[in-house]
């Protein structure tokens, strides 16, 4: 009646995002990290690729995944989404390039993930840095409630509204969600 919002649900909210980041890190290796911003409620899921490439080869993979990502939802449902691919060379000791791709989470669901996951893996094979704590390799009762919890929140991503800013990322062998 006041505007005031309720603690409680403010917290649920909270932990719901923070279960939905790190099941994504869990479910997919590759994805190095994962950002979501809640005035765009979209993703930024980076992918680190080690080694040094041309622009060219890289303009070239960048347009593959977008009209990949077109394609996919053209054929399942006939939507048009919002998708942003952008590199970035990082110069230090050892060469990486990190890829940056921007996703409205509204529209986002298992199978394009799994697409961006695959093009990854396979243009860039072993350069493409991947976590070795795969759903394959963890604990099965574990791997499965992820798995089960990501494609639940996915499938309730158009109600989803996270008011934090949140940032996923690796840390040694955990996942770990921060509040920005």
């Amino acid at each position: 009646m006041f505007g005031f919002k309720s603690q409680s649900r403010s917290k649920a909210e909270e932990k719901a995002g923070i279960q939905f980041l790190a099941a994504l890190l869990v479910c997919y290796p590759e994805i190095s990290s994962v950002t979501y911003d809640p005035k765009k409620t979209a993703l930024t899921f980076d992918f680190v690729v080690r080694g040094s490439y041309p622009e060219k080869e890289l303009n070239a993979f960048t347009m593959l995944l977008s009209e990949s990502v077109e394609t996919y939802h053209a054929l399942t449902d006939g939507s048009h989404v919002y998708l942003a691919v952008r590199g970035e060379e990082i110069v230090a000791e050892n060469r990486t390039v990190m890829f940056h791709v921007d996703r409205d989470i509204r529209s986002l669901d298992r199978g394009e993930l799994t697409l961006l996951a695959r093009l990854f893996t396979e243009h860039f094979g072993k350069a493409l840095l991947v976590d070795s704590h795969s759903l394959k390799s963890l604990e099965q009762d574990f791997a499965s409630v992820q798995s089960e919890l990501l494609d639940q929140m996915l499938g309730q991503a158009r109600e989803l509204h996270f008011r934090m800013h949140m940032v996923g990322l690796r840390e040694g062998d955990r996942v770990v969600v921060y509040n920005r």
